[in-house]
């Protein structure tokens, strides 16, 4: 196997040595020859990339203006002879979402997101093999590595796949939550391999399960679930012998600004100016679900979560009739639920503090594909509004609220901006605000997904379930993941040991079942919120 991109020697060291050489060069002639070894030493403290080459033999020809002799053109020479050696293709956009999922991972939180589809039997090894194959040289991102430098950070695509697929595919004989969860929170190198792996594994009440993992820092939510289509038609089609179908290209990443520039700058401008802000602007007590918020996380756990195709049915007619979604009503249970728990522990009352994630495509007029666009919309509730008959038209209103381009952008706003500062010192603020218990407090992390009509399942095999599960900091300890597809609706309770116990979160589960299955049978009227 070759070497991977990330530590392709001739390359990095021919970048760097281009640029060393710019600044020997440069330095020897003195006088009008200081902007070249300014250039020359930011080279050292930047990304290496074909581009920077370009730029080192740029400069290292105007060098021949003050240059009494053709010394210049050996670095010139030396930059454009290293530019083969590059094991890229090219670069891939990465938004200010990209860099902090990338940078918010570390030793006590791993910004992944899990796919997984159980099914009755185990999938055949050969034809999966062949569709992580197939994904590896169809889509740029699956085979793309990031390379990290003082001043900046940046993603590539690799040339050609550099690792094969079994690297990428355990076939684990232990279900994925034995051994404290290793195996799906193993950590992902991603200057070393690409941004997703799978596992193959049994589960502990019997049947087989097959996850997708994908990094965060690469896709959202959708992008996730398009990855899980794409390998899941491939393998099916493999397995069959059938032919490859022609796909549609994934849409790829975009940088927000590109996204926002049609508005206009003074748009532009006042977006940044409203939602900027280098540290949380709500410091106030939130309500926490945790048996011991102080210790140190050392690995996730889920507790699975299901509502009946009937119970779902019945969510519906009282979601029309009272003007509110289903969503509406299941993230109402969550506030329920938590405060419910809270009050038989004797718990003070505090607000509630939630995030509820929001694919901005739509807001954004972006197809339907990769990358991420993620908005984060803080939902806070008071324990007299979540006791009270009008919580869910409460949230409806506030979420609608929140939906609205103006507000629901500036996650990504202000993540662009911050992520902009050196890579190493926004990783230090990153985890020296992990271990202030004062900031960026808030209760829970409520996501709900629409799981596609057309998403491919595995043939051969009966499908039981499709579940999402995702990424969780110190602080929630807790998130309720929802995904539904018309019928049966499946959620994860997904929490951080030894924060919290499993015995505690399987009655925060049964309390939700208990609020969903409360709404669905006895519908209230909802006063209108003033």
């Amino acid at each position: 196997m070759s070497s991977t991109p990330s530590t392709h020697p001739p390359f990095i060291w021919g970048t760097r040595a281009a640029g060393l050489l710019l600044c020997v060069l440069s330095w020897r002639l003195g006088g009008w020859a200081f902007p070249g070894l300014a250039w020359g030493a930011l080279s050292l403290l930047r990304v290496p990339r074909r581009g920077l080459l370009v730029e080192l033999a740029i400069v290292s020809c105007l060098l021949l203006l003050v240059s009494p002799d053709g010394l210049p053109l050996v670095g010139a020479a030396l930059s454009l002879l290293v530019i083969p050696l590059a094991p890229e293709s090219h670069a891939l956009n990465m938004n200010g979402v990209d860099r902090y999922f990338y940078l918010q991972d570390g030793p006590g939180t791993r910004m992944n997101s899990h796919h997984f589809v159980d099914v009755d039997a185990p999938l055949e090894r050969e034809p999966l093999e062949r569709a992580m194959s197939a994904v590896l040289k169809e889509v740029p991102l699956a085979r793309s590595f990031v390379r990290e430098a003082p001043l900046g950070i940046l993603r590539f695509v690799a040339k050609r796949p550099w690792v094969d697929a079994t690297r990428l595919l355990s076939w684990s004989e232990l279900p994925v939550e034995a051994e404290d969860s290793r195996a799906l929170d193993a950590p992902m190198d991603l200057r070393r391999l690409p941004p997703w792996r799978v596992i193959h594994a049994p589960r502990p009440e019997g049947g087989f399960r097959l996850c997708l993992t994908v990094h965060h820092s690469a896709v959202d939510g959708e992008g996730g679930l398009l990855l899980l289509d794409l390998l899941v038609r491939r393998y099916n089609e493999l397995r069959a012998g059938a032919p490859l179908t022609a796909r549609v290209p994934l849409h790829g990443g975009q940088r927000l600004r590109d996204q926002l520039r049609p508005r206009g700058l003074g748009w532009t401008l006042r977006m940044m100016r409203r939602h900027f802000s280098l540290g949380d602007t709500d410091k106030g007590a939130s309500a926490v679900l945790a048996d011991d918020a102080s210790a140190r996380p050392t690995h996730t756990r889920h507790h699975l979560l299901r509502i009946p195709a009937e119970t779902w049915q019945r969510l519906k007619a009282v979601s029309t009739a009272q003007g509110v979604s289903r969503n509406d009503l299941l993230v109402g249970a969550v506030f329920r639920a938590a405060d419910s728990l809270r009050q038989a522990r004797g718990a003070p009352d505090l607000r509630f503090r939630a995030f509820v994630p929001t694919n901005l495509r739509a807001a954004l007029g972006i197809p339907s594909g990769l990358g991420n666009y993620l908005g984060m919309l803080q939902v806070v509730a008071r324990p007299e509004e979540i006791r009270s008959p009008g919580l869910e038209r409460r949230l409806s209103e506030s979420i609608r609220s929140m939906r609205v381009l103006e507000e629901s952008v500036g996650f990504m706003v202000n993540m662009g901006l911050v992520t902009l500062m050196p890579p190493g010192m926004f990783r230090a603020a990153l985890r020296k605000n992990d271990a202030d218990p004062s900031m960026f407090n808030y209760s829970l992390l409520v996501s709900t997904i629409r799981q596609p009509e057309e998403l491919a399942l595995p043939e051969g095999v009966r499908t039981e379930r499709v579940l999402v599960r995702g990424s969780l900091t110190g602080r929630p300890c807790i998130g309720v993941v929802i995904i539904h597809s018309g019928g049966e609706v499946h959620g994860v309770v997904e929490y951080l040991s030894p924060t919290m116990r499993d015995e505690t979160v399987r009655e925060f589960g049964d309390r939700w079942l208990a609020e969903v299955e409360q709404l669905a049978s006895a519908p209230r009227v909802l006063p209108v919120a003033s």
